[in-house]
C-alpha cells in the first residue's frame, strides 16, 4: 500500500504476473529436470555405445543451455520487475524475511550458470567421468535452488509456525514444503522428458526416433507416477479453506482442478497412444501437443496454489492489497487516506471525491480486479444502483471468504462507491441521479430492496437461502425487529443501511416468505 504501484487497470497486475511467472516456471523447472535427463541419458549412451545418442545429448544440451540460461534468466528478472511494481508490499516482505534464502539461491544459480556452460563446451573434450561429474554438479545445484525457492513460494500459502516465531527455518520448512518439493521435482522431470521429446522428433526419424520417443515417453510416465502421490499429500497439507475452494467454494480453484485432472488424463492417453503405440510416427507437432498439455497441467496447479491464498497474498499475514492483518485491525473504522502515502488526497470533499474513489480502488481493489478485463469489476456492478454499490462495499468480507473486507471509514466507502458508479454509468453524475432504468418505482418494492441489499449474499431458496430462515420470524414486527440487529445476529452482516421506507418494504416482503410457498 505504501509503495508506488504500476497501475494499469485495463489489464490488471495479476494477469501480468501470471503470464510472466508461468513462462518462467515452465523454463526454470526444465532447468532442474533437464540437468538430470542430460546426465542419465549421456550415461545410457556410453553404456549402450550408441554414438547417435551421444550426439543427440550434445545437441539437446545446446537447446537446454540457450533456453534455460537466456530465456530463464530474462524471465526470472522479469518476475522480480513485475512483482516489485505490482505487489511491492509482498515483495518487500519476502525479501526482508528470506534474505538469507535468496542469497543461498543466488549462489546455487551462479554454480548452475558456470556448470551449464562447462557441460556443453567441454563435450567430447574432456574425460567422460569428469564431464559426467560436471553434469551432476549442475543438477545438484539446480535442485538445491528449487528447494530454496519452493520453500519461499510454499510459505506464502502455508506460513505455519512462522506466524508466531518469525523464524527463517519455520518459514522455509512450512506445512507444504515437502509435498510441493517432491511434486515440483517430479514435475521438472516430466518437463525434461517433454522438451526432449520435442528435440528428438525434430532431429531424428526411423528407428532412432522411435527409440528416443519411447525413452522420453517412459521418462514422462515415470515422472507422472511420482507426481500423483505427492499431489495427494499436498492436498491434505493445504489449509481447510483452500480444500473447500477446490470442492466448489472458489470457482477459479474448482475450475483449475478440473483442468488439472483433465490434462492429466489427456497426457496419459497421449503417452499411451502416441508415444508407445505409434512412436515411430510421432512428429514435432505431436510432441508440441504433449508439451502443451504438460504446461496446462502445471498452469492449473499454479492457479490453484495462487487462488488458495485468497484473500491473502501471504496466508494469515498480508492481504492481497498489501495491508497486513495487524494493519487492517488497527484501521478498522478509521480513515485510510492519511496512511496511504501515494494517495493524491488526504481528505475528501465534493470536488475530489471521484479522484479519492479511484485512489481507493487502486489501493484496495486493483490487486485482484480490472476494469474491462479478467475479473472485471464493472461487469458485476453495471446494473446496480449507487446505494447498492456503496452498501456492498461495506460487506465485502462477509460476501465471500476470498475477498478482504473494505478498510476505511464511511466517507471513503462512499467515495469508492461513487467512483465505481461513475465508471459504469458514464454521463450520470454520482449522487445526483440514477439512470432511468435504475430509478425505483414510486411504490417501494420489497423484492427490489432485497435485490439491492441482500441478494449478493443471499438467495431465496438456493445457496445461503433466506426463505428457510424466515420460519424463525413470524409476522411483520418480528422481521422488522430482526432487520434492526443484523450485525448482532451475524457479525459478518452489516447493519441495514437503507431508508426507513425501504426497511419497512423489505420487512413486509420477508414476512410473506415461508419455508415453502410465498412469493417466488
Amino acid at each position: 500500500m505504501n509503495y508506488p504501484v504500476w497501475y494499469i487497470p485495463s489489464i490488471g497486475g495479476p494477469i501480468l504476473i501470471a503470464v510472466m511467472a508461468i513462462v518462467h516456471v515452465a523454463i526454470s523447472h526444465f532447468a532442474v529436470g533437464g540437468g538430470l535427463w542430460l546426465v542419465l541419458t549421456e550415461h545410457k549412451a556410453y553404456r549402450e555405445k550408441k554414438d547417435y545418442m551421444i550426439d543427440y545429448v550434445k545437441s539437446h544440451a545446446l537447446f537446454f543451455m540457450l533456453l534455460t540460461m537466456v530465456m530463464g534468466s530474462m524471465t526470472g528478472v522479469g518476475i522480480w520487475f513485475t512483482i516489485a511494481l505490482i505487489s511491492p508490499d509482498a515483495t518487500s516482505a519476502l525479501i526482508h524475511n528470506f534474505v538469507f534464502g535468496w542469497s543461498i539461491e543466488w549462489v546455487f544459480f551462479v554454480i548452475e550458470i558456470a556448470t551449464a556452460f562447462l557441460y556443453y563446451y567441454t563435450f567430447k573434450k574432456i574425460s567422460r567421468k569428469t564431464h559426467l561429474l560436471i553434469g551432476w554438479i549442475y543438477f545438484i545445484a539446480a535442485w538445491a535452488s528449487l528447494l530454496v525457492i519452493n520453500g519461499i513460494i510454499s510459505f506464502m500459502l502455508t506460513p505455519g509456525q512462522w506466524l508466531e516465531t518469525r523464524n527463517f527455518w519455520d518459514g522455509i520448512f512450512n506445512p507444504t514444503f515437502w509435498p510441493s518439493t517432491i511434486f515440483r521435482t517430479f514435475l521438472s522431470f516430466a518437463l525434461a522428458g517433454g522438451y526432449a521429446l520435442l528435440t528428438a522428433s525434430r532431429k531424428y526419424s526411423g528407428e532412432e526416433r522411435e527409440e528416443l520417443v519411447r525413452y522420453n515417453g517412459k521418462w514422462i510416465a515415470a515422472s507422472i507416477a511420482g507426481m500423483i502421490p505427492s499431489l495427494l499429500w499436498y492436498y491434505f497439507s493445504i489449509p481447510v479453506s483452500a480444500r473447500e475452494g477446490l470442492r466448489g467454494a472458489s470457482p477459479i480453484m474448482s475450475t483449475s482442478l478440473a483442468h488439472l485432472v483433465i490434462s492429466l488424463i489427456v497426457l496419459a492417453l497421449l503417452l499411451l497412444v502416441v508415444v508407445w503405440w505409434k512412436a515411430e510416427k510421432v512428429s514435432m507437432a505431436w510432441s508440441l501437443v504433449v508439451l502443451l498439455v504438460l504446461f496446462v497441467f502445471f498452469g492449473a496447479f499454479e492457479f490453484i496454489r495462487e487462488a488458495g491464498r485468497k484473500p491473502y497474498i501471504i496466508k494469515d499475514y498480508m492481504y492481497s492489497h498489501g495491508l497486513t492483518v495487524d494493519q487492517v485491525e488497527a484501521l478498522r473504522g478509521q480513515p485510510l487516506l492519511p496512511t496511504a502515502k501515494w494517495a493524491r488526497h488526504r481528505d475528501i470533499d465534493a470536488v475530489n471525491e471521484l479522484e479519492v474513489g479511484e485512489d481507493l480502488f487502486r489501493v484496495q481493489c486493483y490487486a485482484c480486479h480490472t476494469i474491462g478485463f479478467k475479473n472485471d469489476i464493472t461487469g458485476t456492478i453495471k446494473d446496480w444502483q449507487q446505494k447498492r454499490i456503496i452498501g456492498i462495499i461495506g460487506n465485502l468480507g462477509g460476501m465471500t471468504p476470498y475477498m478482504p473486507a473494505f478498510v476505511g471509514n464511511d466517507r471513503e466507502r462512499e467515495a469508492l462507491g461513487k467512483w465505481l458508479f461513475h465508471i459504469t454509468h458514464p454521463g450520470v453524475e454520482p449522487g445526483v441521479a440514477e439512470p432511468q432504468s435504475l430509478e425505483p418505482k414510486s411504490a417501494i418494492s420489497g423484492r427490489q430492496v432485497f435485490d439491492d441489499y441482500c441478494s449478493l449474499c443471499h438467495e431465496l431458496d438456493g445457496e445461503n437461502a433466506i426463505r428457510p430462515k424466515m420460519v424463525n420470524y413470524k409476522g411483520y414486527d418480528a422481521v422488522f425487529g430482526m432487520l434492526g440487529r443484523l450485525d448482532e445476529i451475524n457479525e459478518d452482516m452489516p447493519p441495514f443501511e437503507g431508508t426507513e421506507e425501504e426497511k419497512q418494504a423489505l420487512a413486509q416482503y420477508l414476512a410473506t416468505l415461508e419455508q415453502s410457498g410465498g412469493p417466488k
